[in-house]
């Protein structure tokens, strides 16, 4: 009986122990889709050159992850919904590359502070209608 004691005294003792000893993680960065505000914080750095740290790196994947899954979901959304070539908000073409993506919402925002307080898939549809508007017979 004793010897059981002994491993659950210590598995008490870990559990409990203070999480002051675990190592801090990175603070979490703003929820890119809360506004464009929030967008150009976790964006800021995408055309940036040199080493970066790995909050950096963990800011231009969040950006990047986020602008491509908002371009497929505005295409699925319309090929799903049957949406007409003619009648969809925009038209990204095939093969447009993300970083170009973060470069014409930045633009927009730039073009537009007064909407950066906007949620950002407001402000992505936008720019990204306004740069790649849809063309009627295509």
């Amino acid at each position: 009986m004793r010897l059981l004691f002994i491993p659950a005294l210590l598995g008490i003792f870990f559990v409990c122990s203070p999480a002051s000893t675990v190592p801090k993680s990175t603070p979490e960065p703003p929820d890119i889709s809360r506004s464009g505000r929030d967008f150009l914080e976790v964006c800021s750095s995408i055309d940036s050159e040199g080493n970066k740290d790995p909050a950096g790196i963990s800011r231009d994947a969040t950006c990047l992850g986020w602008v491509e899954g908002f371009a497929d979901g505005l295409l699925v959304h319309d090929e799903l919904l049957g949406v007409p070539r003619r009648d969809r908000l925009a038209c990204v073409p095939r093969g447009v590359p993300p970083i170009q993506i973060v470069r014409v919402i930045k633009k927009y925002l730039a073009e537009y502070p007064e909407k950066a307080h906007r949620a950002t898939r407001y402000i992505a549809s936008l720019a990204l209608a306004g740069a790649f508007p849809c063309k009627a017979g295509k």
